[in-house]
């Protein structure tokens, strides 16, 4: 999964890309070409925990990736910004940092701003794809009737997503049929990707205001969430030993941290879910769509599997390290013997027959 990291300039992207990812990337006014880009473990308890029992020769957690990109702003060019938000286009989620630290200074109006700069790219997008297809299908341009009703098909949806655009509200804000969305797929629509808004709190500020004003902005936008985060004091903390950091913590009084919940919400965002191979070589978490079939989550671990798959033994997570062996599972009759058409759950525990 990848998760872009964006924003207004000055909101604290970059700080909270370091204390996501342990990096040291220049903070202060970021503005390079290039994102910042980081690979990070997922923290999973139901794995460490699988790992402790089995005692693996590999431990192998899923990973996202970080892409964090310069601020963008009104007034800073309509090229300039463009360059940025390119690098968004392809990411699974959208995690726009709002700067909350910052007194006087308004969290949904710089939500509200940043959001307006996502739609004008978008809608520039649309108005120029629909100028062209409009042409090409009022001049009969060349093609077979099968392309000729593709670009009927794009053209529809397109036509569906400029008004709402037009009138200030992002496209995930349209019912959009999964056919739909294939048609625009490559087009990466930034207003139509789940996301996430991250407060950037300042080292003891109070989250709940701050998370009122931008839950009462997003309002029942779809695929949204808010989260509040201390970026800087998470930067910081990050770079001191466990004991060191609990110490921190315990003479600010600060709670648990919140870096964690940043990946499981994008990762609920995304439909994004997890399931895991667990023996003597190798406790491994896999990441699929939610709604994936046992066939198609056995193809996530080796095409192989998917091709001459028979079944999948499955049983979930806490039952296995509860009977505390696979043998002790199967006496108990955890372990279930699902065909292709299973849908795998969050936390199933697959263990894949196959045949060539």
């Amino acid at each position: 999964m990848e998760i872009g990291i964006a924003g207004l300039p000055q909101a604290g992207k970059t700080t909270l890309f370091n204390a996501l990812a342990h990096q040291h990337a220049q903070v202060g006014g970021y503005t390079g070409a290039e994102p910042n880009l980081a690979v990070v473990k997922v923290p999973d308890e139901r794995l460490d925990k699988l790992s402790e029992l089995f005692q693996p020769r590999k431990h192998t957690p899923a990973e996202v990736r970080f892409v964090d990109v310069a601020g963008v702003a009104k007034g800073m060019g309509q090229e300039s910004s463009a360059a940025v938000l390119a690098h968004l286009r392809t990411v699974d989620v959208l995690l726009v940092v709002i700067g909350a630290f910052t007194a006087g200074r308004s969290p949904a109006s710089d939500l509200e701003e940043f959001e307006l700069e996502l739609q004008l790219a978008d809608l520039g997008q649309i108005e120029k794809r629909l100028e062209r297809l409009e042409k090409e299908l009022r001049l009969g341009s060349k093609g077979t009737p099968a392309e000729r009703a593709a670009r009927e098909r794009e053209l529809a949806v397109l036509r569906r997503l400029q008004p709402v655009l037009e009138e200030g509200r992002p496209a995930r804000t349209v019912d959009l049929s999964r056919d739909e969305l294939r048609e625009i797929a490559s087009f990466g629509f930034l207003t139509l990707k789940p996301t996430l808004v991250v407060a950037n709190l300042g080292d003891e500020q109070d989250a709940a205001p701050v998370l009122a004003a931008l839950q009462a902005h997003t309002g029942t936008v779809p695929h949204t969430a808010v989260l509040a985060v201390p970026a800087r004091l998470e930067m910081e903390l990050g770079e001191l030993s466990p004991e060191e950091a609990a110490e921190f913590k315990e003479a600010l009084g600060a709670g648990e941290s919140q870096l964690g919940e940043v990946i499981r919400c994008a990762y609920s965002l995304a439909r994004l879910t997890s399931f895991f191979t667990a023996g003597d070589d190798e406790c491994r978490a896999w990441t699929i769509l939610t709604g994936t079939n046992a066939q198609d989550a056995a193809g996530a671990i080796h095409s192989d599997l998917a091709r001459g798959f028979i079944r999948a033994e499955v049983i979930r997570w806490d039952q296995l390290l509860e009977a505390g062996s696979e043998a002790n599972a199967k006496k108990r009759g955890w372990v279930r013997q699902e065909g292709r058409a299973y849908l795998v759950q969050d936390g199933d525990v697959l263990h894949v027959l196959f045949n060539l």
